[in-house]
């Protein structure tokens, strides 16, 4: 993952952070204006925090490469007595998790990967998402 901090890395300083948090506050309450404990709390909060984002955003750009090109993924779920319908989710602009949400709001799930074989085109395509397309 380049420069950024492993997942296990940052589980550690998580667990780090949640396991000396109650006796930093508990220092820096009691204390008369102590700028370093303050300072040296808001910069394990900053750093923590880029790591985080930083580690949030390769997931992300790992999970937007496996999107199909033409940017259409099939539905989470499949309504009863009905078949996928496929949705446009782009290049995964809006993402929960590992749910993608379409151009219309249903979530979907990026089940056939790059789609080589050509599994979404066999999918009815969501007629909202094609005017929402039309429109942008």
């Amino acid at each position: 993952m380049g420069t950024s901090d492993s997942e296990e890395s940052l589980y550690d300083r998580i667990h780090d952070l949640a396991a000396t948090l109650p006796e930093d506050a508990h220092w820096l309450t009691g204390s008369v204006s102590r700028a370093d404990g303050w300072r040296d709390l808001g910069e394990r909060l900053d750093e923590l925090g880029s790591a985080l984002r930083a580690h949030a955003d390769e997931l992300d750009r790992v999970a937007a490469g496996l999107l199909p090109e033409h940017g259409w993924i099939p539905e989470a779920g499949r309504p009863a007595g009905r078949r996928r319908v496929a949705h446009y989710v782009g290049k995964g602009e809006l993402r929960l998790g590992l749910i993608y949400v379409s151009a219309c709001g249903t979530p979907c799930f990026p089940l056939y990967g790059r789609d080589r074989t050509g599994k979404t085109v066999r999918h009815e395509r969501c007629r909202a998402c094609e005017a929402a397309r039309i429109r942008t």
